[in-house]
């Protein structure tokens, strides 16, 4: 992506950031081959309509740069630089018709909309520590830690590049962070972010070698059992836009979670989970199939897209599930569009969330490196602890 200046904007415990013109440049996936641009956006860059893509296209907003196959005599010339160069712009009309292959790179000009985070103030983050090379945060909830599609300048990262942090003034194009691990957007604790490249490879060889030992909280429903609970089931992770055959994985997992206190009015307990994997969603996954959901899960609670129904297996997925979740998704993507309209690109603008919805009972509270040298970093305890 292009480098900007973002333009923050913090209002109501929301943090926006200005829309922005940017040129994107995707490598062509495996399951692209053999397919138009129009195909491949319509059915999976949605914001817009086939219609729309197709008047993005005739604009030239889209092109595609393809690849061409030189002789040995046109390398040569290429080397003494009298050849041109060995790829073609491919642009309305002609990219109606062009089948993608492999090494076809797709550029378009985009105006982003981000979508909104949760607004903290750079001056209220607290900070667990900090040397030469790694700076350890308390990742509020509602924020993700990596750029990501419709939070690139909305990330953490991002955010402490551009702004700083507590007695750290903005060091633009002078440090990258660099995060050592995977936080869901929701999930708020301990994030470790490495200051340099050898640091961030050592941090994560520790974590993949499992000599960092994990601690979260979580606040679920219902009294969760006394002592040590066990669960290792697998989790099955579905991707919708591979389709039923290549759209289901499973990859084992281990959790241990630990009874803390429970509250018999409210009729909800706070453990410590300690995950011995460190797959997607893990925690929560294990939760939701232990019948104890955490509270205000959007995803895996009761009521929510991926919640276990009263007895469901979770280690069934069929293809109807799999029908059924793809129409959910795509129901709830629909949901989160607003019906107002972009006056510079005519997409469908999102709609503002509540602060209140970007918070989940779920903390990282410890991360302990066990060796000699090792080092412990440890949060303050969140608010919905007190029960």
């Amino acid at each position: 992506m292009d480098k900007i200046q973002p333009n923050y904007i913090i209002s109501g415990r929301i943090r926006t950031v200005d829309p922005y013109f940017q040129t994107i440049t995707t490598t062509v996936k495996a399951r692209w081959s053999k397919r138009t641009v129009l195909d491949v956006f319509s059915s999976e860059f949605r914001s817009f309509t086939p219609a729309e893509y197709k008047k993005r296209l005739e604009n030239e907003e889209i092109i595609v740069i393809h690849p061409i196959k030189l002789s040995k005599k046109e390398k040569r010339s290429m080397k003494e630089g009298s050849a041109k160069e060995n790829k073609k712009i491919i642009k309305y009309p002609e990219i109606m018709d062009h089948k993608l292959i492999g090494n076809d790179v797709i550029q378009r000009i985009e105006h982003i909309h981000e979508r909104s985070i949760f607004g903290v103030e750079k001056d209220n983050l607290e900070v667990v520590f900090e040397d030469d090379n790694i700076l350890v945060v308390n990742k509020p909830s509602g924020i993700p830690i990596h750029p990501v599609q419709n939070y690139y300048y909305n990330s953490l990262v991002k955010i402490l590049e551009n702004e700083g942090w507590p007695n750290e003034k903005p060091r633009i194009g002078e440090l990258i962070l660099r995060p050592c691990y995977r936080l869901d957007k929701l999930t708020s604790g301990v994030c470790i972010l490495a200051k340099n490249t050898e640091t961030a490879r050592k941090i994560q060889m520790d974590i993949q070698n499992r000599d960092v030992e994990k601690v979260y909280l979580a606040r679920v429903k219902g009294k969760f059992p006394e002592g040590k609970t066990r669960c290792d089931h697998d989790i099955i992770i579905l991707d919708t836009k591979k389709g039923k055959v290549d759209g289901i994985t499973r990859k084992p997992a281990e959790t241990i979670f630990e009874l803390v206190s429970y509250n018999k009015e409210l009729d909800q307990s706070i453990i410590r989970c300690f995950p011995k994997t460190g797959r997607t969603h893990q925690i929560r996954i294990h939760l939701r199939n232990l019948q104890h959901p955490i509270m205000n899960d959007p995803l895996y609670g009761n009521g929510k897209l991926m919640e276990l129904k009263d007895g469901a297996d979770y280690k069934e997925i069929s293809e109807d599930y799999f029908d059924i979740i793809s129409k959910q998704a795509e129901d709830n993507r629909v949901e989160a569009e607003s019906n107002e309209i972009c006056q510079t690109c005519d997409a469908k603008l999102y709609k503002q969330q509540k602060p209140e919805d970007m918070v989940m009972y779920l903390h990282a509270y410890k991360y302990k490196l066990n060796h000699v040298d090792g080092w412990e970093f440890e949060t303050k305890l969140p608010d919905w602890c007190s029960i």
